[in-house]
């Protein structure tokens, strides 16, 4: 083999080796980048358990605050005021009847029953066995209650049940719309629109005086509502404008259907 044939086959030989050896190094890399990435998601797979986690935690810690709340309400200062009723009852029936017992009797008998109202909400217990329309029935009633606004609550088709925790999370989420409502629209009409079926939403709908949500200040509960209802699969769409009150519609996420 002369001169040039060796020359050819030590060009050709280096080339090939040369191929190789950047095919390993490109190899080496992807090999290396894909390790890379999974260790990143690895990690961020790490960090989302550990948040669920002490969400989860965070959540059992109130709700059993919650629940020793609500026992002592009911149990306690349910039961004083039981007797404080019955020994002014005693008193009436005895004495002649004196219009400042009436009314204390009655107030007695107004707080049992706000106590027994409040114990029975705080009670996160009951939120297993209510539906949607119970939670819209019972904010419903506390702003009837309140006697600011006038209340009207429409049910169109079947409601899908939801589960307990995501009903609870719904149910504040309509009480910041509706105290939002009471405290800054001045109007004097709120509505609740619960439309049934597979395609199902929630309309909360004031006459209020309305406002422009790319100006108004402290617009932090608007953002507070859309990550609560987030949490729990729906999108929270806000439309509004002054002099036009505010309507809020809530529907399910693409990806969460119904």
């Amino acid at each position: 083999m002369n001169n040039e044939a060796q020359l050819a086959v030590t060009v050709v030989v280096g080339s090939l080796l040369l191929l190789l050896l950047l095919g390993t190094v490109v190899l080496l890399l992807v090999v290396s980048s894909r390790r890379v990435h999974r260790h990143r998601a690895a990690l961020v797979e790490a960090d989302l358990r550990r948040e669920q986690e002490l969400l989860k935690v965070e959540r059992e810690a109130t709700r059993l605050t919650l629940h020793e709340v609500a026992t002592e309400l009911h149990d306690n200062v349910g039961q004083l005021l039981t007797v404080a009723q019955g020994g002014v009852e005693l008193v009436l029936k005895d004495a002649t009847p004196d219009d400042r017992l009436v009314a204390v009797r009655d107030t007695l008998e107004h707080s049992m029953s706000e106590v027994r109202r409040i114990g029975r909400d705080l009670n996160t217990d009951l939120w297993k066995q209510r539906t949607l329309v119970d939670a819209i029935y019972t904010e419903a009633e506390r702003i009837e209650r309140i006697g600011v606004m006038r209340v009207t609550v429409q049910v169109e088709g079947d409601v899908p049940e939801l589960p307990a925790g995501h009903t609870t999370i719904l149910f504040r989420v309509l009480q910041e719309m509706v105290n939002n409502a009471l405290k800054h629209s001045r109007g004097k009409d709120i509505t609740f629109t619960l439309n049934g079926g597979p395609a199902w939403s929630i309309v909360v709908r004031d006459n209020g005086k309305g406002f422009d949500p790319d100006t108004t200040k402290g617009n932090g509960g608007m953002v507070n509502i859309r990550r609560r209802c987030a949490l729990i699969g729906l999108q929270a769409v806000c439309d509004t404008a002054s002099g036009q009150g505010c309507t809020w519609t809530l529907t399910p996420l693409t990806e969460h259907g119904a």
